[in-house]
């Protein structure tokens, strides 16, 4: 219920911008950047739950999201995959990945996270076009 709790009050929506690139982030970004990995984790078990429950969210376009603001090789992208396949599997992710691996969803509670979104990009880790 928690988790419900906490995705409801992320600031949500499908982002036109980019992220910058992990590397050469300040400290400050770099607590951003855990936040959003940690928005992204708790998203994509989600949508990986729902396959699980019989629900099957459509979980493509959060993939394209994620891969389109950090690229298709990126540390988020290969999270979310492991997310998903958590989530889908009922499996826990290694305490590298998910030092705090919350409690499963419930299916009950899973069939009210359809309309979810992803979390925005954090205004401190939007690159700027120059």
């Amino acid at each position: 219920m928690l988790l419900v709790l906490a995705l409801a009050a992320v600031p949500q929506a499908w982002s036109q911008e980019k992220a910058l690139p992990a590397e050469g982030l300040s400290d400050a970004q770099r607590v951003d950047y855990r936040k959003l990995m940690r928005a992204y984790l708790d998203t994509f078990r989600v949508l990986g739950r729902s396959r699980l429950c019989g629900y099957n969210f459509e979980a493509e376009p959060f993939f394209r999201e994620v891969a389109r603001r950090h690229g298709e090789k990126s540390e988020p992208v290969t999270i979310a995959g492991l997310a998903f396949a958590a989530g889908a599997e009922n499996l826990v992710l290694s305490r590298e990945v998910d030092p705090t691996p919350p409690a499963p969803m419930p299916c009950d509670v899973v069939q009210y996270m359809r309309d979810m979104r992803l979390p925005e990009l954090p205004a401190s880790l939007v690159r700027r076009a120059d």
